[in-house]
């Protein structure tokens, strides 16, 4: 099991996000080019296997953008906080 980091957290609502997303289109979809209708246990079990799927195949794309945007966020915080850390020196 993954430990309770935000980075594992942000990864997981990622996940979240595109299968509600996707979920979504693939309910719309159905329901414009079948007999179906938004309601229908057909439409609402198939879509959400839909962004299931999609949202598992792209996990590994999902998951490098996640730690490439928070490496970016931390290097960008520890730059700014050197940065202080020296203005501070120099003032004393």
């Amino acid at each position: 099991m993954e430990d309770f980091t935000l980075r594992n957290v942000t990864k997981y609502a990622v996940k979240a996000a595109v299968h509600g997303y996707v979920a979504s289109v693939a309910a719309d979809a159905i329901t414009d080019y079948t007999r179906f209708e938004e309601d229908d246990a057909v439409v609402r079990i198939s879509s959400n296997v839909i962004g299931w799927g999609v949202s598992d195949k792209l996990k590994p794309v999902t998951d490098k953008i996640v730690d490439k945007t928070a490496d970016f966020i931390v290097a960008k915080r520890e730059a700014r906080k050197s940065k202080k850390n020296n203005t501070k020196k120099d003032e004393k």
